[in-house]
């Protein structure tokens, strides 16, 4: 249990706090999308590399690991790619189609079209509510097909 609460925390609600702390922001400027893109890569990152080392202290199981390790390697290319390269890569369209490749490989069957169906939803509304353009949504995907094949030569499981 405290392995699921551990996770929880780390890999949703410090990430999730970007946005109000970004709000927090006196200055009208500074409360930007921009603002709160940046907040979110810091509190991901931290909370990612958190997560990271507490799975290992405390000898969370491999699948857990599995995902932890993709997670902080994830957010370290997103930042790479965004920051250094000046490429936008949504961090959304990986965080949410990162799990979708995990569970498709789990469990197989249904859960593979569930995924896609669910994937083309976030997209669509991510798109139309104009929070990302295509090619970002896109270029996040991307990061995390790589992200998942990294993980998965690195772990042994291909």
């Amino acid at each position: 249990m405290s392995e699921l609460i551990m996770a929880v925390v780390f890999l949703s609600l410090v990430p999730a706090c970007a946005y109000p702390m970004a709000k927090l922001r006196k200055n009208a400027e500074e409360n930007s999308r921009e603002t709160q893109r940046n907040m979110a890569f810091i509190l991901n990152l931290g909370g990612y590399l958190i997560a990271f080392l507490a799975g290992k202290i405390m000898h969370c199981s491999e699948m857990l690991m599995c995902v932890l390790f993709s997670y902080l390697l994830a957010v370290l290319i997103l930042t790479f790619l965004n920051k250094i390269c000046k490429i936008r890569a949504s961090g959304h369209a990986c965080s949410c189609t990162l799990p979708y490749l995990f569970l498709s490989y789990w469990l197989n069957g249904v859960t593979i079209l569930i995924c896609m169906i669910l994937y083309g939803i976030e997209f669509w509304a991510s798109v139309q509510l104009k929070r990302h353009t295509v090619s970002e949504f896109l270029a996040g995907s991307i990061t995390a097909f790589v992200v998942f094949g990294i993980t998965a030569l690195y772990l042994g499981f291909f």
